[in-house]
């Protein structure tokens, strides 16, 4: 054996780890990336729950507004009628 082949086969198991840890490293990335989407698609759910949940309060709001000052005129109506 010469130099030449000792290098070869040197370099060869050098390329042969690099490619292991890249697909291992590409695996990761992936899972990594999938989490990722699940966690920012559950963000956006819990975002549109929270803006349901503030029109439901703002619509309540207003029917509640409305409905005191009807109660309120109605009860000034019947104490001017008194």
């Amino acid at each position: 054996m010469d130099a030449f082949e000792i290098l070869v086969i040197v370099l060869s198991a050098l390329l042969g780890i690099l490619l292991v840890i890249g697909i291992i490293a590409g695996i990761f990335f992936i899972k990594i990336i999938h989490d990722i989407r699940n966690i920012t698609a559950k963000a956006t759910q819990a975002v549109d729950n929270i803006e349901h949940a503030a029109e439901l309060f703002k619509n309540t709001s207003s029917v509640a507004a409305v409905t005191k000052v009807v109660s309120n005129a109605l009860s000034l109506f019947k104490k001017n009628n008194k």
